[in-house]
């Protein structure tokens, strides 16, 4: 796969395996450029991320985690190329990758948000057949996975270079827009901050916020949003109302879980926010919105660390019965288990994924 080049504006990025700033050079997605020489805004250049999804160009660190899946199918396809693999190298990269990058989502990503026991419980109980028709469950796209909103902090540290005032959440936004593109070298991501690995940096505090009904201040302002759809709460809470999602307790009912009492829904709360869930004769208390009871219910009986019983079902269980029933997916192969090094054997996460690639030290 191609990659990117950085616009040189000093130091950024992870370190060198001598624990030393440097300068990146190729930490960037593939961009259409009108020529070569890349350290030049030439006008008639678009900067348009040579990849399939435009979403993965949305700020800096989805961009850079793109990239780094890049370097990730590179790295597979070279370790083919030494084993001198006879077939379609191609073909079995993409199957490689696919798969170990499914088993992260199941086995590293899911446990931590939804908690070990509902992924395992759906794993069990969810049937799929291989090539069945799949809709995304308007519950999961519209409420429950939009648990990541809450999850989002006010700044980031991006590197070690960039001073923390730098790393705003606009600024996040920002610095993978036009004319400030291709990516300047100083705004390359370290994932060590982002993630737990062999590499920690010293300062790092880029831990998500707890997943609770309290979002960041930077989430009020959307860009290209106007009057109350600016607010990333009022949007998400209009989408359902419109898309008629049923209650947070309604959600339980159909699972059979006993569902938030008034009292736990308001636990902890403000008294502007407890005089609002009171309003109209409590309705919202009784009938609460399926995002807000998700961020309430993770907050309150699983105090912000993962998800509660309702939200963590539907998040667990969308993503089992899509790899179920694709046929390509590592689930439908027999006794597979994670074939690339990884720093504890017989199991791959994100992080594994990450020191492969390449990305974690320069």
């Amino acid at each position: 796969m191609q990659l990117g080049t950085n616009r040189n504006f000093g130091t950024g990025g992870p370190l060198t395996s001598g624990g030393l700033p440097a300068t990146p050079t190729d930490f960037d997605v593939p961009r259409v450029l009108s020529g070569t020489d890349t350290s030049v805004d030439t006008a008639d250049s678009t900067f348009t991320a040579i990849i399939g999804d435009p979403r993965n160009d949305e700020n800096v660190i989805v961009s850079q985690f793109h990239h780094a899946m890049l370097r990730f199918h590179n790295q597979v396809v070279e370790l083919l190329i030494t084993a001198a693999f006879p077939g379609d190298i191609f073909s079995e990269a993409r199957k490689i990758v696919t798969h170990h990058y499914q088993w992260c989502v199941v086995h590293d990503f899911l446990p931590r948000i939804c908690g070990a026991p509902a992924v395992n419980a759906a794993i069990a109980s969810v049937t799929a057949p291989v090539g069945s028709a799949f809709r995304m469950p308007v519950e999961f796209a519209v409420a429950a996975y939009r648990f990541g909103h809450s999850m989002i902090r006010n700044g980031y540290i991006l590197n070690t270079s960039l001073p923390p005032a730098a790393s705003t959440l606009a600024g996040i936004f920002q610095f993978i827009r036009v004319p400030l593109l291709p990516l300047f070298s100083n705004w390359v991501v370290d994932f060590n901050m982002l993630f737990i690995t062999a590499h920690p940096v010293a300062g790092s505090f880029n831990n998500a916020r707890k997943i609770d009904s309290v979002l960041a201040n930077g989430l009020e302002a959307i860009p290209g949003g106007s009057g109350i759809m600016a607010v990333l709460a009022s949007r998400n809470l209009r989408r359902g109302l419109a898309l008629g999602l049923p209650s947070g307790q309604g959600a339980a009912g159909v699972f059979g879980v006993a569902p938030m009492t008034a009292a736990q829904l308001t636990s902890g709360l403000p008294p502007a926010e407890v005089a609002l869930l009171n309003s109209n004769v409590g309705i919202l208390l009784t009938k609460t919105p399926l995002w807000y009871y998700v961020l309430r219910e993770a907050m309150v009986l699983r105090n912000g660390d993962e998800l509660g019983p309702v939200g963590g079902r539907i998040v667990a269980e969308t993503f089992v019965r899509m790899l179920k029933r694709d046929a390509n997916s590592f689930m439908n192969v027999p006794g597979f288990t994670p074939s690339l090094p990884s720093s504890v054997a017989g199991t791959f996460t994100i992080a594994d994924m990450l020191e492969f690639s390449g990305v974690l030290v320069q």
